[in-house]
């Protein structure tokens, strides 16, 4: 008899403690990493955050302070290449005629060695206007 009393006054007392509601709640998990990590994350989520368009690059063969030369440059491109898109941006007080729409640096640099003989190009990243239609 006392030793059911005895064990119904050890182990009564242990099951009671281990159910707290301190374990019922929830609790936040927070990752712990590196600060270049983490910058690299921020800038990944600050490039990809646009509400109008993508993150991509285009290839910048011509700028100067000349329209017309700009103008007759994206011309000629565009005669040369055709299947190739060709865009005169103005960022005072440069003229600056950029190619492309490639999501990936990789296809920007496959173009950039076709067209390498006849233009001088280099890589640009750009944001690309989505069309709403």
């Amino acid at each position: 008899m006392f030793k059911h009393l005895y064990l119904f006054f050890v182990c009564v007392p242990v099951f009671l403690m281990g159910q707290n509601t301190d374990s019922l709640q929830l609790n936040e998990t927070t990752l712990l990493g590196e600060e270049k990590v983490q910058e690299l994350l921020d800038r990944h989520i600050k490039l990809n955050k646009t509400e109008e368009g993508l993150m991509a690059w285009r290839l910048q063969i011509y700028s100067d302070t000349d329209r017309e030369k700009a103008q007759e440059v994206r011309t000629k491109f565009m005669q040369d290449f055709p299947e190739i898109p060709a865009y005169l941006d103005h960022i005072e007080p440069y003229f600056k005629v950029v190619i492309g729409n490639f999501y990936t640096k990789l296809q920007a640099k496959k173009v950039k060695n076709e067209i390498r003989k006849k233009y001088h190009s280099y890589l640009v990243p750009s944001e690309i206007k989505l069309s709403t239609d």
